[in-house]
């Protein structure tokens, strides 16, 4: 199956998707909300902790589908960060199963990376 994958994401909300089967996240990597504004609710996406430069065939992950999704603008604390505007993705998923990468069909920067995926194992 050929779909979007999320990449960069901690270990550790990976962990707390598979361990509660639903979570959502704010996202902030650009290639991640860039990839998620061509997705809809229902869509497949293969999310993963190695960075979108580093998938290739053997990457692992989850393949989990898009729940909720909404795409703003959020204020930051300016006395930490360059710009007070940033941009966040919240979106919630639910995990369909162990994925492992076939092949990267498309990792330019400035394109959502299109990966295909084998599932090894379906949640349920």
């Amino acid at each position: 199956m050929e779909i979007t994958a999320l990449t960069g994401i901690s270990p550790t909300n990976i962990s707390g998707l598979v361990k509660n089967h639903v979570k959502t996240f704010n996202l902030k990597n650009f290639s991640n909300i860039l990839a998620l504004t061509s997705l809809d609710i229902g869509d497949y996406v293969f999310i993963t902790d190695v960075s979108k430069e580093d998938i290739i065939p053997g990457t692992e992950g989850i393949v989990a589908q898009i729940k909720k999704l909404s795409i703003c603008s959020q204020k930051e604390n300016p006395m930490y960060f360059e710009e007070i505007d940033t941009v966040v993705a919240k979106v919630q998923f639910e995990v369909v199963g162990y994925g492992i990468c076939i092949d990267a069909v498309n990792n330019d920067v400035l394109n959502p990376t299109m990966v295909v995926v084998k599932i090894k194992s379906i949640y349920g």
